[in-house]
Protein backbone atom coordinates (compact mmCIF):
# COMPACT_ATOMS: atom_id res chain seq x y z
CA UNK A 1 0.00 0.00 0.00
CA UNK A 2 2.58 2.72 0.92
CA UNK A 3 4.82 1.49 -2.32
CA UNK A 4 1.57 2.56 -4.61
CA UNK A 5 1.72 5.99 -2.26
CA UNK A 6 5.51 6.27 -2.96
CA UNK A 7 5.17 5.58 -6.66
CA UNK A 8 2.51 8.12 -7.73
CA UNK A 9 4.36 10.85 -5.76
CA UNK A 10 7.22 9.73 -8.71
CA UNK A 11 4.27 9.51 -11.36
CA UNK A 12 4.10 12.77 -14.07
CA UNK A 13 0.60 12.70 -14.54
CA UNK A 14 -0.38 11.79 -11.08
CA UNK A 15 -1.95 8.43 -11.48
CA UNK A 16 -1.12 5.03 -11.74
CA UNK A 17 -3.21 2.03 -13.01
CA UNK A 18 -2.59 -1.21 -10.77
CA UNK A 19 -4.07 -4.70 -12.36
CA UNK A 20 -1.78 -6.98 -10.12
CA UNK A 21 -4.17 -8.58 -8.34
CA UNK A 22 -1.68 -8.84 -5.19
CA UNK A 23 -1.46 -5.17 -5.11
CA UNK A 24 -5.25 -4.80 -5.37
CA UNK A 25 -5.76 -7.33 -2.81
CA UNK A 26 -3.49 -5.24 -0.13
CA UNK A 27 -5.19 -2.08 -1.46
CA UNK A 28 -9.19 -3.61 -0.44
CA UNK A 29 -7.51 -5.23 2.55
CA UNK A 30 -6.34 -1.99 3.91
CA UNK A 31 -9.58 -0.09 2.90
CA UNK A 32 -11.44 -2.73 4.98
CA UNK A 33 -8.95 -2.86 8.04
CA UNK A 34 -9.31 1.14 8.47
CA UNK A 35 -13.03 1.09 7.81
CA UNK A 36 -12.33 3.90 4.78
CA UNK A 37 -15.18 5.61 3.05
CA UNK A 38 -16.28 5.33 -0.18
CA UNK A 39 -18.62 6.79 -2.59
CA UNK A 40 -20.31 5.81 -6.04
CA UNK A 41 -22.52 8.36 -8.03
CA UNK A 42 -25.48 7.01 -9.26
CA UNK A 43 -28.08 8.60 -11.78
CA UNK A 44 -30.34 9.93 -8.84
CA UNK A 45 -28.29 8.81 -5.62
CA UNK A 46 -25.02 9.16 -3.72
CA UNK A 47 -24.41 5.82 -2.17
CA UNK A 48 -21.95 6.11 0.52
CA UNK A 49 -20.93 2.87 2.10
CA UNK A 50 -17.60 0.99 3.11
CA UNK A 51 -15.98 -2.59 2.18
CA UNK A 52 -16.89 -5.16 4.35
CA UNK A 53 -15.18 -8.28 3.10
CA UNK A 54 -12.99 -9.02 0.35
CA UNK A 55 -12.29 -12.79 -0.69
CA UNK A 56 -9.50 -13.49 -3.36
CA UNK A 57 -10.31 -16.79 -4.34
CA UNK A 58 -13.70 -16.26 -5.20
CA UNK A 59 -12.48 -12.51 -6.05
CA UNK A 60 -16.18 -11.17 -4.43
CA UNK A 61 -16.45 -7.99 -1.95
CA UNK A 62 -19.27 -7.32 0.44
CA UNK A 63 -20.52 -3.77 1.40
CA UNK A 64 -22.35 -2.65 4.00
CA UNK A 65 -26.07 -1.35 3.13
CA UNK A 66 -26.76 2.23 3.74
CA UNK A 67 -29.79 4.28 5.38
CA UNK A 68 -30.36 5.12 2.43
CA UNK A 69 -33.25 2.58 0.95
CA UNK A 70 -33.39 3.56 -2.61
CA UNK A 71 -29.61 4.48 -2.96
CA UNK A 72 -29.44 0.37 -2.09
CA UNK A 73 -31.81 -0.25 -4.60
CA UNK A 74 -30.28 1.54 -7.18
CA UNK A 75 -27.01 -0.16 -6.69
CA UNK A 76 -28.55 -3.57 -6.73
CA UNK A 77 -30.14 -2.76 -9.85
CA UNK A 78 -27.09 -1.66 -11.58
CA UNK A 79 -24.96 -3.62 -14.11
CA UNK A 80 -21.51 -2.18 -12.60
CA UNK A 81 -20.96 0.21 -9.92
CA UNK A 82 -17.59 2.68 -9.84
CA UNK A 83 -16.78 3.30 -6.32
CA UNK A 84 -14.24 5.95 -4.93
CA UNK A 85 -12.35 6.57 -2.09
CA UNK A 86 -9.83 8.22 -0.18
CA UNK A 87 -7.13 6.96 1.60
CA UNK A 88 -3.81 7.59 2.67
CA UNK A 89 -3.50 10.84 0.76
CA UNK A 90 -4.87 8.74 -2.33
CA UNK A 91 -7.59 8.94 -4.25
CA UNK A 92 -8.83 5.15 -5.65
CA UNK A 93 -11.18 4.49 -8.31
CA UNK A 94 -12.88 1.12 -9.45
CA UNK A 95 -15.51 -0.59 -10.73
CA UNK A 96 -17.41 -3.72 -8.90
CA UNK A 97 -20.22 -5.81 -10.56
CA UNK A 98 -22.93 -8.32 -10.32
CA UNK A 99 -24.18 -6.96 -7.60
CA UNK A 100 -26.67 -9.10 -5.38
CA UNK A 101 -27.87 -9.74 -2.07
CA UNK A 102 -25.41 -11.28 0.05
CA UNK A 103 -24.71 -11.36 4.11
CA UNK A 104 -21.58 -10.83 6.36
CA UNK A 105 -21.60 -12.44 9.67
CA UNK A 106 -24.79 -13.09 9.50
CA UNK A 107 -26.43 -9.38 8.73
CA UNK A 108 -27.59 -8.30 5.12
CA UNK A 109 -24.53 -7.20 3.20
CA UNK A 110 -24.38 -6.49 -1.25
CA UNK A 111 -21.96 -8.87 -2.40
CA UNK A 112 -20.56 -8.00 -6.10
CA UNK A 113 -17.71 -9.08 -8.11
CA UNK A 114 -14.10 -7.42 -7.09
CA UNK A 115 -12.56 -5.07 -9.30
CA UNK A 116 -9.82 -6.58 -11.37
CA UNK A 117 -8.25 -2.96 -12.14
CA UNK A 118 -7.74 0.19 -9.46
CA UNK A 119 -6.91 3.30 -10.55
CA UNK A 120 -4.75 5.29 -7.85
CA UNK A 121 -4.89 8.85 -8.39
CA UNK A 122 -2.93 11.82 -6.52
CA UNK A 123 -5.53 14.14 -4.97
CA UNK A 124 -7.75 16.52 -7.10
CA UNK A 125 -7.02 14.73 -10.26
CA UNK A 126 -9.05 13.58 -12.83
CA UNK A 127 -8.70 9.76 -14.34
CA UNK A 128 -7.16 10.39 -18.25
CA UNK A 129 -5.51 8.16 -20.75
CA UNK A 130 -6.38 4.93 -22.37
CA UNK A 131 -6.66 1.56 -20.45
CA UNK A 132 -4.60 -0.80 -21.76
CA UNK A 133 -5.61 -4.67 -22.28
CA UNK A 134 -4.31 -7.69 -19.69
CA UNK A 135 -0.61 -7.94 -19.95
CA UNK A 136 0.47 -10.96 -21.95
CA UNK A 137 4.16 -11.59 -20.75
CA UNK A 138 4.96 -15.45 -21.04
CA UNK A 139 8.46 -17.27 -19.31
CA UNK A 140 10.63 -19.39 -20.77
CA UNK A 141 11.76 -21.71 -17.40
CA UNK A 142 14.46 -24.49 -17.16
CA UNK A 143 14.61 -27.39 -14.85
CA UNK A 144 17.85 -28.74 -15.28
CA UNK A 145 17.62 -30.37 -19.31
CA UNK A 146 13.82 -29.86 -19.12
CA UNK A 147 12.34 -26.40 -20.31
CA UNK A 148 8.60 -25.29 -20.49
CA UNK A 149 6.66 -22.11 -21.05
CA UNK A 150 4.82 -20.37 -18.10
CA UNK A 151 2.47 -17.37 -18.33
CA UNK A 152 3.23 -14.47 -15.21
CA UNK A 153 -0.13 -13.49 -14.51
CA UNK A 154 0.22 -11.82 -11.69
CA UNK A 155 3.20 -9.54 -10.07
CA UNK A 156 3.86 -7.40 -6.96
CA UNK A 157 6.24 -4.49 -6.49
CA UNK A 158 8.05 -7.07 -3.95
CA UNK A 159 8.58 -9.82 -6.57
CA UNK A 160 5.68 -11.64 -5.51
CA UNK A 161 4.49 -13.17 -8.55
CA UNK A 162 2.29 -16.17 -9.81
CA UNK A 163 2.69 -17.95 -12.83
CA UNK A 164 -0.03 -20.35 -15.19
CA UNK A 165 1.55 -23.32 -17.21
CA UNK A 166 0.74 -26.85 -17.76
CA UNK A 167 -0.77 -28.89 -15.64
CA UNK A 168 1.79 -31.90 -16.08
CA UNK A 169 4.68 -29.91 -15.04
CA UNK A 170 6.72 -31.48 -12.12
CA UNK A 171 7.46 -28.65 -10.34
CA UNK A 172 7.45 -28.67 -6.15
CA UNK A 173 7.66 -26.04 -3.81
CA UNK A 174 11.34 -25.16 -2.83
CA UNK A 175 12.48 -25.37 -6.42
CA UNK A 176 14.38 -22.90 -7.61
CA UNK A 177 14.57 -21.94 -11.34
CA UNK A 178 17.46 -20.22 -12.93
CA UNK A 179 18.29 -18.10 -15.65
CA UNK A 180 14.20 -17.77 -16.74
CA UNK A 181 13.36 -15.49 -19.53
CA UNK A 182 10.72 -12.85 -19.25
CA UNK A 183 9.01 -11.62 -22.16
CA UNK A 184 6.54 -8.84 -22.94
CA UNK A 185 4.81 -10.24 -25.95
CA UNK A 186 7.62 -10.99 -28.18
CA UNK A 187 10.03 -8.42 -26.54
CA UNK A 188 12.22 -10.01 -23.85
CA UNK A 189 12.25 -8.26 -20.73
CA UNK A 190 14.88 -9.71 -18.45
CA UNK A 191 16.37 -12.65 -17.52
CA UNK A 192 15.76 -13.07 -13.65
CA UNK A 193 15.74 -16.30 -11.21
CA UNK A 194 12.30 -17.16 -9.86
CA UNK A 195 12.17 -19.09 -6.16
CA UNK A 196 8.46 -21.47 -6.10
CA UNK A 197 6.88 -21.15 -2.66
CA UNK A 198 3.74 -23.29 -3.89
CA UNK A 199 2.18 -25.41 -6.46
CA UNK A 200 -1.49 -25.72 -6.94
CA UNK A 201 -3.51 -27.34 -9.45
CA UNK A 202 -6.16 -24.71 -10.51
CA UNK A 203 -9.35 -24.68 -12.91
CA UNK A 204 -9.06 -22.08 -15.06
CA UNK A 205 -12.45 -20.12 -16.26
CA UNK A 206 -12.53 -21.36 -19.56
CA UNK A 207 -12.88 -24.69 -18.27
CA UNK A 208 -9.49 -26.28 -18.51
CA UNK A 209 -6.75 -27.18 -15.91
CA UNK A 210 -3.54 -25.53 -15.22
CA UNK A 211 -0.80 -25.79 -12.59
CA UNK A 212 -0.89 -22.45 -10.41
CA UNK A 213 2.59 -21.76 -9.27
CA UNK A 214 3.25 -18.75 -6.33
CA UNK A 215 7.16 -17.65 -6.39
CA UNK A 216 9.13 -14.51 -6.06
CA UNK A 217 10.98 -13.30 -8.81
CA UNK A 218 14.69 -12.27 -8.06
CA UNK A 219 16.12 -9.86 -9.98
CA UNK A 220 18.57 -6.27 -9.87
CA UNK A 221 16.12 -3.69 -9.46
CA UNK A 222 16.35 -2.38 -12.52
CA UNK A 223 15.10 -5.62 -14.48
CA UNK A 224 12.55 -5.61 -11.47
CA UNK A 225 11.18 -2.39 -12.42
CA UNK A 226 10.59 -3.67 -15.98
CA UNK A 227 8.44 -6.34 -15.03
CA UNK A 228 6.28 -4.53 -12.32
CA UNK A 229 5.69 -1.44 -14.96
CA UNK A 230 3.64 -4.53 -16.78
CA UNK A 231 1.38 -4.57 -13.70
CA UNK A 232 1.87 -1.09 -11.87
CA UNK A 233 1.56 1.29 -14.87
CA UNK A 234 1.12 5.07 -15.70
CA UNK A 235 -1.57 5.35 -18.09
CA UNK A 236 -0.18 7.49 -21.12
Amino acid sequence: MSDIATRLGTTTTGQLLVRSGIEIERILDAMIRETTPMQARLPEHMFISRLLHFSAAEQQVLLAYTDHKPANAAVLGAKSVTFMANHHGAQFAFACTKPRQGTYNGRPAILMTAPSIVLAMQPNRRPSGKVPGEADVRCDLWMGVISFEARLVDMSSDGKAFLLSDPAIPLCAGTKLKGARIRDGVREVLTADIDVDQVNQTLLPSGKHATRIGCRIVADRENMEKVIRLFILEPQ
